[in-house]
C-alpha cells in the first residue's frame, strides 16, 4: 500500500511517518521488557566505535557491490544492469531521500525492530545463535516484496531469464546481511553499528548507481 507512494524504496513522507510509528512501538515494547536505551545503544564509547566500524565496513561492501553491478553482472547477463527509478530522480530528490526519508522510513525502524527488539527477545528464549538466524530470516522475509519490486524495476525484469535468479540471489544476500548485522550488533554491544552500516550501504549504493548511469 505504501509502495505506490515512493519512487525509491522507503522514499516518501508516508513511509517516514510509518517508520517513526514502527520505531516508537518497538521502543515502547523494548522498554516494557526491560530493554532500555542503554541495552540498545551501549555506552558512548561503544556507540562511537560501533558507528566507525559499521560505517567503514558498509562503505567498502557497498563499493564492492557497485563494482559487481557495473562490471561483473553485465559479464554474466550480457547487458548492463540499470535501476530505472534512478533515471527520474534529481540531485535534490536523491539528497532528501538519502539524508531524511531513507533513515526515517527504512533504516531506523528496521534496525530497532530486527536488531533491537526481536534479536534481544529471541536471544533470551532461543539463545544467541538461533536468535541471529531468526532475526536474519525475518529481516529477509520483511524485504520479500521489496526485493521483487526492485528487481522488476531493473533491466533484469521479466521476460529476462535472469529475473528469478536475481530475486533469489537478492533474498540470500539479505539473509546473509541480516546475519552479519546481528553479529555486529552483538559483538560491538551497540545498535549504532548496524544503524550506520545499514544507512551507509544503502546510501553509497544508491548514489553510486545514480552517478554512474
Amino acid at each position: 500500500m505504501l509502495g505506490a507512494t515512493a519512487t525509491l524504496p522507503g522514499g516518501s513522507v508516508a513511509f517516514a511517518v510509518a517508520g517513526v510509528a514502527l520505531t516508537t512501538i518497538s521502543l515502547l515494547v523494548a522498554e516494557r521488557s526491560g530493554l532500555g536505551a542503554r541495552s540498545l545503544f551501549g555506552s558512548r564509547r561503544d556507540a562511537l566505535a560501533g558507528a566507525a566500524i559499521g560505517g567503514s565496513a558498509a562503505a567498502l561492501v557497498a563499493l564492492a557491490s557497485l563494482a559487481f553491478l557495473r562490471l561483473g553482472a553485465p559479464a554474466i547477463t550480457g547487458s548492463p544492469v540499470e535501476y530505472a527509478p534512478l533515471a527520474h530522480v534529481s540531485t535534490q530528490e536523491l539528497a532528501r531521500h538519502v539524508a531524511l526519508l531513507l533513515p526515517l522510513g527504512v533504516i531506523v525502524p528496521e534496525e530497532i525492530a530486527f536488531r533491537g527488539t526481536l534479536l534481544a527477545f529471541a536471544a533470551r528464549v532461543l539463545g544467541v545463535r538461533r536468535a541471529v538466524l531468526l532475526s536474519a530470516i525475518a529481516f529477509a522475509l520483511w524485504h520479500g516484496s521489496v526485493i521483487v519490486a526492485t528487481v522488476r524495476d531493473t533491466t533484469l525484469r521479466p521476460p529476462s531469464p535472469w529475473f528469478a535468479f536475481a530475486c533469489a540471489g537478492a533474498f540470500l544476500v539479505v539473509v546473509a546481511g541480516g546475519i552479519v548485522f546481528a553479529m555486529l550488533r552483538i559483538r560491538t554491544r551497540t545498535i549504532t553499528t548496524t544503524l550506520t552500516a545499514h544507512w551507509l550501504f544503502n546510501a553509497v549504493l544508491l548514489v553510486g548507481l545514480w552517478w554512474s548511469q
